[in-house]
């Protein structure tokens, strides 16, 4: 393949990936599948192809593309080796998006698995905490308290969506070793509802590592908090925006890339698992 020449000439790999997104634009879908499909099987170019799928998720915005990027396609594109992705694999072919009435065994499993690949913050894992019910995201919480630390386990909560934890993750902040990643994940739930918690400039400086800042975020966001806890309790957002509220082309574009692809990803299996379920009711 001429891709595998171009980049043997020492070739920026991000740079590649990108161009070929951009030719990806402009061709039928059926084109793009096929492409992608043609380069998983290329053993010299999955770092490449690895990337372009990522890159397609964050920035192709598009919902009808998101049919091809499959779970299966999902997972080796994040996954660091083939050892884990092997692991994986059964997970995603049967128990990744759970119901209500899934085992709490089985959740933690799939959970397990999702860890020890390695994609304790990614869209995979963002998928499958947003198909967890309350109760269980308490269980996941739970097991993740007593095998992760506390950073990765306020990760894990936050991209559950559940406005209730924000105060928690508010008063994590002076415990984790990262309270830029945790304010990131704050901001990527509430959108510019975050506003109204705490100053933007709070934010920004807190984000940005500043310890007077991250004692000032956690303060402005306890003081304001109960202004807007009945509008944001019981609420689960993406973005500022709720979880099964159907959204126009506008209101999408306005959410950060990973927002728009985790919102995109989720809306499109939500899709899937109603028609699974329609078609098993008729039979």
């Amino acid at each position: 393949m001429q891709l595998i020449t171009f980049l043997q000439s020492d070739t920026n790999i991000d740079t590649t990936a990108q161009a070929c997104i951009e030719v990806m634009a402009n061709l039928p879908q059926n084109i793009n599948l096929a492409f992608i499909n043609a380069l998983m099987n290329e053993p010299t170019l999955q770092s490449l192809t690895k990337l372009i799928i990522y890159k397609v998720l964050l920035q192709q915005h598009s919902f009808n593309l998101i049919a091809y990027i499959d779970l299966k396609t999902l997972g080796f594109a994040l996954t660091t080796n083939q050892e884990s992705l092997e692991n994986l694999q059964p997970t995603l072919d049967k128990n990744f998006l759970v119901s209500s009435q899934t085992k709490n065994t089985d959740v933690i499993n799939t959970f397990k698995h999702l860890c020890n690949a390695g994609l304790i913050n990614s869209p995979l894992m963002s998928l499958f905490l947003l198909s967890l019910s309350w109760e269980q995201v308490n269980v996941v919480g739970n097991y993740a308290s007593n095998t992760l630390t506390v950073d990765q386990t306020m990760q894990v909560l936050l991209q559950s969506n559940f406005a209730k934890l924000i105060p928690l993750a508010s008063t994590s902040l002076n415990k984790v070793e990262d309270p830029s990643a945790i304010i990131a994940l704050i901001r990527r739930l509430l959108g510019d509802k975050l506003d109204l918690l705490v100053s933007f400039e709070t934010q920004l400086q807190a984000w940005q590592g500043d310890e007077l800042s991250c004692s000032e975020f956690k303060r402005q966001l306890q003081a304001n908090w109960p202004k807007f806890e009945g509008e944001l309790s019981s609420s689960r957002l993406i973005a500022g925006k709720a979880l099964n509220t159907k959204l126009n082309a506008i209101e999408i574009s306005a959410m950060d890339s990973y927002s728009q692809a985790v919102f995109n990803l989720y809306s499109y299996y939500q899709h899937v698992t109603t028609k699974q379920l329609t078609a098993e009711a008729v039979l």
